[in-house]
């Protein structure tokens, strides 16, 4: 079977993300992407809105600054949101080497790859660890039309827009809860070493905004819950009535 490497984006590199026009609408993710980290890992209510970014970005840094070795992807600051049939994804990779960093798109997925590398204090030995997040496109989205760019200050964005003529599918709003953006820790692997490094893979999908299948398959909702109840009426009667003669001699 044939390796599938898809199609390599270009990354757009831009002045610092709050300086820089071109972020404006994604401005908004990147401060919720920080404040549900402030919220995991900082006890001290911090909130942040345009007056209070710069405070707690600092406090966002510090605590990225202490977690990233313990892990990858827990202190990230990252936010998946579709908008009118449109992807957008933000994201801090700061610890993340640009020359390593790669945007790829992949079938109907964008694939972020980079390198997170750490000099021991002594400067003798380097540890490296492999970056790797799968996103999962809408049915709807543009796929040859997905861009990038990279702010100077490490905020990576990848954007979608709706393909044309594609009105008459609906998509629904996505957000960070459990059932929209899903880490898999079951298939999630890293390591620290000087010769070689793991790939740990979080894969971000919608199971209900991104499903082709979703918008039809309860199109005769009446109907499959009457065929529910008649088969657990059938299960029910089997497992309990076995033993039972029904009326009429039957």
């Amino acid at each position: 079977m044939a390796l599938m490497t898809g199609k390599t984006l270009s990354l757009i590199k831009r002045e610092s993300f709050f300086d820089d026009a071109f972020f404006t609408d994604a401005w908004e993710d990147f401060d919720k992407a920080v404040q549900s980290i402030l919220d995991k890992f900082d006890n001290s209510g911090l909130q942040v809105d345009v007056g209070s970014r710069s405070q707690c970005r600092d406090v966002y840094s510090k605590i990225r600054s202490s977690k990233i070795d313990e892990d990858l992807y827990a202190s990230q600051a990252l936010q998946i949101t579709e908008k009118d049939g449109k992807f957008q994804a933000v994201m801090d990779v700061k610890d993340f080497s640009p020359n390593d960093l790669q945007v790829r798109v992949v079938d109907d997925r964008v694939v972020v790859e980079g390198k997170y590398c750490k000099k021991s204090e002594d400067g003798s030995t380097v540890s490296s660890k492999s970056f790797y997040k799968e996103f999962t496109l809408p049915n709807n989205a543009d796929i040859d039309a997905v861009s990038t760019a990279l702010s100077k200050d490490g905020v990576l964005t990848v954007k979608a827009p709706k393909r044309e003529g594609d009105g008459a599918k609906p998509a629904g709003a996505l957000t960070t809860s459990t059932s929209t953006v899903q880490q898999s820790s079951s298939s999630v692997q890293q390591s620290s070493s000087v010769s070689s490094s793991s790939v740990k893979k979080v894969s971000m999908s919608s199971s209900s905004t991104f499903s082709s299948s979703s918008s039809s398959s309860f199109s005769n909702k009446s109907s499959l819950d009457d065929m529910a109840k008649d088969m657990q009426d059938r299960l029910v009667f089997s497992h309990e009535n076995v033993n039972l003669k029904l009326p009429g001699g039957q």
